[in-house]
């Protein structure tokens, strides 16, 4: 097995995040998610949105290094439940990704892993994240780690508005 290094991203990291996440974002609306923002100067300014996160201390962002190649990242943050429930610190997994080429080698369980010990160490009692019904890869990766369902969410299409 390669040569693994996970590290907490660094503000300089923030190309290298915003790319990961524009090539999930496409992975994603092929399993049935939104269509992706095709705008490239969004895409330019993006890592902007990311430094600022990146320097929060309620987010964690990971990296995943082959021979200091970047070839994974994770997100998520510490949320605090909404005050109709009792208190509770929550880890709120936003976006894991491992390059295609390294993926089914333990990278993103090493990802998610050491992102739980984080949140733990943070004082979060849960962790959640939201899959794609159709993305069968990450429900067998997350269901693995044990986790299970807890709500679904449902949505439907609306039709346009028809003025008369």
């Amino acid at each position: 097995m390669p040569d693994i290094v996970i590290r907490k991203a660094e503000t300089d990291d923030c190309e290298v995040i915003a790319s990961f996440i524009r090539m999930m974002l496409k992975e994603m609306s092929v399993m049935g998610g939104h269509p992706v923002n095709q705008n490239e100067s969004f895409w330019m300014s993006f890592r902007d949105i990311v430094l600022p996160a990146i320097q929060n201390s309620d987010r964690l962002y990971l990296i995943a290094e082959n021979n200091d190649r970047p070839i994974g990242f994770f997100e998520g943050r510490v949320d605090i439940l909404y005050e109709v429930f009792e208190p509770k610190k929550s880890f709120h997994i936003g976006s894991v990704y491992v390059n295609p080429e390294e993926r089914n080698s333990g990278i993103a369980t090493d990802l998610i892993r050491t992102a739980m010990r984080w949140a733990s160490e943070q004082g979060c009692q849960e962790a959640d994240l939201n899959i794609l019904v159709n993305n069968n890869n990450a429900k067998g990766l997350y269901k693995s780690l044990g986790f299970t369902v807890f709500q679904l969410e449902m949505r439907m299409q609306l039709p346009p508005c028809q003025f008369r």
